[in-house]
């Protein structure tokens, strides 16, 4: 039986009628607390297990678009008017992790201790957008962002971002779509500026990077259109080589060619709060095994 609403998942788990559960998001405060399992939620038996997942944000840029592909300074205005740990508290209950790198963690080469050259600073973000030609907006116009559906979550964050650019005098425009008007227009190639995302297919620096490269351009899952031509160099190296120094050497490379031009706006990896019975058995949760079912056992 598929159970389609949250709220209802949630009040079947809780009779004991549902083994296992990914957390809801307007259920997690009454679960959790502090990023732990309340008390009063353990007495019934229940466990908890915190999963880092293959799935992660960003904000996206068309790079041929004349006004926000050709202005390298205007995106980077837009990475510093964005407040990421602001999004995530308000649109993933702090589940989210703020992204450190264009690679999520889990993938060999992925570096935890790698710092974005952006962060939330209304003064660098002003800066840029006057080194950009648009001193607090001046003469920029309206730009268009594209949100994947028509939930109110999806104009939530909209507004939000309008609300953000709105700081150093950039107005938005919330275009609302239904999710296939959506991926209609990213193959197309008619979005300005939107939220993008990817559950990588495997662990590999190559699955992010080729959705950076030429031949992935849409209707590839290369929306942006991004080119480079030393990036693409790059990665025509980096696709045939096996994990290790070399590699994580050119994974570095081409990230800080990815950070400097910035047709991404990183915000955040999704984990994934499952709970579960004490009579579920070799329960662990996996982005990339998806038979992982087959393997729990439930104890008499």
């Amino acid at each position: 039986k598929i159970i389609k609403e949250n709220q209802t998942q949630w009040l079947n788990f809780l009779s004991g009628k549902v083994d296992l559960l990914t957390i809801p998001k307007d259920n997690y405060d009454y679960a959790i607390s502090g990023g732990r399992l309340k008390e009063d939620i353990k007495k019934k038996n229940i466990k908890l297990q915190i999963s880092p997942t293959l799935t992660y944000w960003w904000l996206s840029f068309n790079m041929e678009d004349p006004i926000l592909g050709k202005n390298k300074d205007l995106r980077k205005a837009f990475s510093h008017a964005f407040d990421t740990e602001r999004f995530i508290s308000l649109f993933t209950n702090n589940i989210g992790q703020k992204a450190n790198s264009i690679f999520p963690p889990g993938i060999p080469g992925y570096n935890p201790s790698k710092k974005l050259p952006y962060s939330y600073d209304l003064k660098k973000a002003k800066e840029y957008l006057k080194k950009a030609g648009y001193p607090n907006g001046k003469g920029l116009g309206v730009l268009n962002f594209d949100v994947r559906g028509i939930s109110a979550v999806n104009r939530q964050q909209g507004e939000f971002l309008k609300s953000q650019m709105a700081k150093i005098g950039v107005e938005i425009k919330v275009v609302t779509n239904t999710f296939p008007d959506f991926l209609r227009k990213s193959e197309e190639g008619k979005l300005q500026f939107w939220q993008d995302g990817w559950s990588m297919d495997y662990p590999d620096a190559e699955n992010t990077l080729q959705l950076l490269s030429k031949r992935s351009h849409s209707p590839g899952p290369n929306s942006t259109k991004y080119y480079k031509p030393n990036f693409e160099k790059l990665y025509n190296q980096l696709k045939f080589l096996k994990n290790g120094t070399e590699k994580y050497s050119l994974m570095e490379k081409m990230e800080n060619i990815i950070l400097e031009d910035r047709p991404w706006i990183m915000q955040y990896y999704t984990r994934s709060y499952i709970l579960y019975y004490d009579h579920v058995l070799n329960y662990r949760d996996s982005d990339i095994i998806n038979n992982h079912i087959k393997y729990i056992r439930v104890s008499k």
